[in-house]
């Protein structure tokens, strides 16, 4: 809404926009807009906690205009909402890394800037620091990116491009993804290089991109489920989207406002879950990481999974049972801990930490650092802290920054704390309609060639056949999916029970 609003560039003019949705899903997502633009409400996330990596910075540039005393700082602070939060010990950590670095940092000049005075006034330490401070000043990071390049048997290989480092993060070693034209495996992160190799077994995933990422926010996804739980507004729609609606509802269910709908259904020989969570792409890619990890566990073979700002879909070997154990609330304790330990995700967001903080510094006078550079001592520094000192306020600032940004665990847990309890499974022998999107964005690759294009629609053709019971599935209900992968015979799997029923219902039977 802010960018239709100012897209004329008069402040007394209505602005005009075109909503195109790309699919049916965006259908609700722009009706659902619209209505809340009518409605007069507001739109995005909570205001979140101001960070203490600016808080740090805001530090040492009042000190460089002039000394001050902590006590009256601490106070003018914690009277602006974002930091209205923020206790005493908290504001004396941040001070004190400005200060000399912290316990771990002390023993180097480098990051000693302040000092005080008999008073216990802060001074900024040399005209050095200041000058460092008004060249990197700013809060803004640029999105960072990693060259892609093939792993040859003498090292490097040639560099096939760069892509953006969040999409790095979502991939484990021996995931495999489409760049360049290519089918590449992934390896490992080194330094500013994602490095790769060719070849590679399962169905690759897309890299995204920034402009492609910004989720669905909370407002506006309730108001989609509500546009699916009210038939009566659904005249707003077109004829495709009300009778995907009353198709879905046929064969299956719609999701609820307050719960969370899982299908599972065989096709292809192999097992999906579809989670209709609608929190957003960020918050579904965590999710994806989380659920599948606990799938391994559980034995039933994960082979991917692809998140989208409407629902979370996962492939495996086996099929999936006690679903509702999968979505439990504790999967953010150790299984975000140990996902977040063993990513590169972390790292990452100190490096962007550190920056704001002046820890890192950009830019120094008569010469400018690049972003291997600034990578390399982030990395460095982390360790170390990591090591001699895990509670570092920039550490403390990382994980918070984390799990509000790229993670949104906060919004998982809302989602997790609001369906316990009204986890809707719904076992069927095909897919949904309303799963049909979400199978299309497996392994999609942009369109090069009229042939490229044939398949997709042919592909997009036979899936909506099969939903709409116009097809059979590709395989038979009783399938290879569920032999075990080492070849020791079939596990059974049953159906899991809902409450104050004997079975579930599979309606395309």
């Amino acid at each position: 809404m802010q960018r239709v609003g100012r897209a004329n560039h008069r402040m007394d003019e209505a602005s005009k926009a075109i909503l195109v949705p790309a699919n049916r899903f965006e259908v609700l997502e722009c009706e659902a807009a619209i209505q809340g633009v009518a409605a007069g409400e507001l739109d995005g996330d909570p205001p979140r906690p101001g960070g203490l990596d600016v808080l740090a910075q805001h530090l040492l540039a009042l000190a460089c205009s002039a000394p001050f005393l902590p006590d009256e700082i601490y106070a003018e602070i914690t009277a602006a909402a974002p930091y209205a939060a923020v206790t005493r010990d908290v504001f004396d950590d941040v001070l004190r890394f400005v200060e000399d670095g912290g316990y771990a940092l002390q023993a180097y000049d480098q990051w000693k800037k302040l000092f005080r005075d008999s008073e216990g006034r802060m001074h900024v330490r040399n005209a050095r620091t200041a000058a460092a401070l008004r060249m990197n000043i700013g809060t803004i990071v640029e999105a960072p990116v990693l060259k892609v390049k093939l792993a040859g048997k003498r090292g490097f290989g040639p560099t096939l491009g760069e892509v953006e480092e969040y999409f790095v993060n979502m991939l484990r070693p021996g995931d495999t993804f489409m760049f360049a034209g290519r089918l590449l495996r992934f390896i490992r992160v080194r330094e500013m290089a994602c490095e790769c190799m060719e070849g590679g077994d399962g169905d690759p995933m897309v890299p995204a991109y920034a402009g492609g990422r910004l989720p669905l926010t909370t407002n506006l996804a309730d108001r989609v489920r509500g546009l699916l739980q009210t038939p009566e507004k659904w005249d707003l729609f077109p004829d495709q989207v009300r009778d995907w609606l009353r198709l879905q509802r046929g064969v299956s269910r719609l999701p609820g406002r307050a719960d969370l709908l899982i299908e599972t259904f065989p096709r292809g020989g192999r097992w999906y879950l579809v989670a209709y969570c609608f929190e957003g792409r960020n918050a579904h890619q965590t999710l994806g990481m989380l659920v599948t990890k606990r799938m391994e566990r559980a034995g039933f073979a994960p082979l991917g999974f692809v998140a989208t700002d409407y629902v979370l879909g996962i492939w495996s070997a086996n099929q999936p049972s006690n679903v509702a154990a999968l979505f439990d609330e504790d999967m953010l304790g150790d299984d975000l801990e140990d996902w977040m330990a063993e990513s590169s995700m972390l790292k990452r967001t100190f490096r962007n930490v550190a920056v704001i903080a002046g820890l890192i510094q950009r830019n120094l006078p008569g010469a400018e650092k690049n972003r291997r550079q600034v990578t390399v001592n982030s990395d460095l520094i982390y360790e170390v802290l990591r090591r001699h000192q895990p509670d570092h306020i920039l550490l403390r600032a990382t994980r918070a920054d984390a799990a509000s940004g790229l993670i949104d665990a906060g919004r998982i847990a809302a989602m997790l704390a609001r369906v316990k309890g009204h986890i809707v499974h719904m076992v069927l022998s095909r897919v949904s309609p309303l799963a049909v999107p979400v199978l299309l964005e497996i392994g999609r690759e942009s369109v090069r060639t009229d042939s490229d294009e044939d398949s997709l629609l042919a592909e997009a053709e036979a899936i909506i056949a099969e939903a709409t019971g116009q097809a059979e599935p590709p395989v038979p209900v009783v399938h290879r999916a569920n032999m075990t992968r080492h070849g020791q015979g079939v596990s059974k799997t049953v159906p899991p029970r809902r409450q104050g029923q004997n079975k579930q219902r599979d309606l395309f039977s």
